[in-house]
C-alpha cells in the first residue's frame, strides 16, 4: 500500500512540475500554474519519495534515489532549455517565467543533492 501511495504521490509532483514548466507557454491552455501547482510540485514529490523509501528494502532504495535523481534534474533540464528558448526568441512566453526558475531552482538543487548522496554498500563486511 505504500508503494502505490507513494507513487501517487510522485506522479503528482512530477505533473504539477510539469504543470508549471508548460504554462508560461500557453502549451496546457486548459492548466494554469496557481499557487496549488507550485505547492503540489515539491511537497508530494516529496511526500512520496518518502512513502516509497519507507517500502524499499536494500538496493531498491538506491535504485529510488537515482530515479528521484534522473526525474528532477530532467524536469530541471527542460525548464533550463524552456528559458533558454525564450532568452534566445525562439518561443516567446505567453506568461511570466518565475515558474520555470522555480522549477529550475528546485528540481536542479534536490535532483543534485539526491545524485550526490553516498550509495549504500553492497558488500556485506
Amino acid at each position: 500500500m505504500l508503494k502505490f501511495t507513494g507513487a501517487m504521490c510522485v506522479a503528482l509532483g512530477l505533473v504539477a512540475g510539469f504543470v508549471l514548466v508548460a504554462s508560461p507557454f500557453g502549451v496546457l491552455p486548459f492548466a494554469r500554474s496557481s499557487l496549488s501547482a507550485w505547492v503540489l510540485f515539491p511537497a508530494s514529490f516529496a511526500a512520496g519519495s518518502v512513502l516509497l523509501a519507507l517500502a524499499a528494502r536494500g538496493v531498491a532504495l538506491g535504485l529510488l534515489w537515482r530515479f528521484r535523481s534522473a526525474t528532477l534534474l530532467g524536469l530541471a533540464s527542460v525548464s533550463a532549455l524552456g528559458l533558454m528558448l525564450s532568452l534566445l526568441g525562439i518561443l516567446q512566453p505567453a506568461h511570466a517565467t518565475l515558474s520555470l526558475w522555480y522549477v529550475l531552482i528546485v528540481a536542479g538543487g534536490v535532483g543534485t543533492a539526491c545524485a550526490l548522496a553516498p550509495r549504500a554498500s553492497l558488500s556485506a563486511s
